[in-house]
């Protein structure tokens, strides 16, 4: 069991390596590279997209480099922050001790800051391309996830669900920013991005794995139950594609294409974005519970044993 005095903060480390601190401005460079992974956008390999041109399919990986970013930038500042800053400032239901308190606080600078430089790199990136966002979402995956998780467990325990959604999806991120940052096809900036963000990410991840562990070992055997509970009903909100599948629907209808080609396009990719055992978000879900210490209590590992 974890105890309260037990936690070390990572304040010495953010002082020396945040990258708020030690990372020059990400500047867009103009050479051939892309915005987005090929493997990450299907459409991009769809044979009516291919036999359009280049020209098309570099606008569907523009257009989707524009969307994930909007994601981060929404994740970041409207669902991390709000999570981090009620514990950084004692407002979360449960006593986490300073130390705690005071590394909460420098993930939500952290997040703004990540917010800050995506938005400066997608105005660079649009001016330089001439090319605006089509329209975007409004909301991820998470933001509907959490509501709807806690609406299966007793009021008491909200905010506890609403920490483990949030360790959960950051330790979720923290493998797909790797996996960008290391894209030998991506923009040098973009990888530039990426890594600066992991840089962070990479100490953020251990900060919700601790501070999980930390709140999982202390509270009682009720409130466990009652979040191994609510686990699954966010897991299966969460690990959906139905925005993406929104927004390549939008996508499509932006292109300059004949309406039935666009109508078999839609059609096409309805199955195009799998979530199967093995899909990485699963893998480190799993590794996320194990290395907090969920999958200890039996209650808990018996309700998400689809997931495992």
């Amino acid at each position: 069991m974890m105890s309260l005095q037990s936690y070390v903060s990572h304040a010495d480390q953010w002082e020396q390596r945040a990258t708020i601190r030690s990372r020059p401005r990400r500047v867009v460079e103009d050479d051939a590279l892309s915005y987005y992974p090929v493997e990450r956008q299907p459409l991009y390999a769809h044979p009516t997209i291919v036999d359009a041109g280049s020209q098309v399919q570099d606008f569907i990986l523009l257009q989707s480099f524009y969307k994930y970013i909007n994601d981060v930038i929404i994740f970041e500042t409207e669902i991390v922050n709000r999570t981090a800053l009620a514990i950084a400032k004692g407002r979360f239901p449960f006593d986490f001790p300073f130390a705690c308190r005071s590394d909460a606080m420098s993930v939500v600078i952290d997040e703004h800051y990540h917010a800050y430089v995506a938005m400066d790199y997608l105005d660079q990136v649009e001016r330089n391309t001439g090319i605006a966002p089509i329209e975007q979402n409004k909301e991820i995956e998470l933001s509907r996830a959490i509501p709807r998780a806690i609406a299966y467990v007793p009021a008491e325990y909200a905010a506890g669900m609403e920490l483990l959604a949030v360790a959960i999806s950051e330790n979720t991120v923290t493998a797909e920013v790797a996996a960008f940052s290391r894209d030998a096809t991506l923009k040098r900036s973009v990888k530039g991005v990426m890594a600066d963000h992991l840089a962070d990410e990479g100490r953020h991840s251990v900060f919700w794995i601790n501070l999980v562990k930390l709140y999982w070992s202390q509270i009682d055997e009720n409130a466990r139950v009652a979040l191994g509970i609510g686990l699954p009903y966010f897991l299966k909100e969460y690990l959906t594609n139905e925005l993406q599948l929104e927004f390549d629907r939008r996508l499509i209808d932006s292109l300059d294409l004949p309406a039935a080609s666009r109508a078999q396009i839609a059609s096409d990719m309805v199955g195009a974005y799998p979530i199967t055992a093995r899909h990485p978000m699963i893998v480190n879900i799993r590794k996320f519970l194990k290395m907090a210490g969920l999958l200890e209590h039996e209650p808990t590992r018996a309700a998400i044993a689809a997931y495992l």
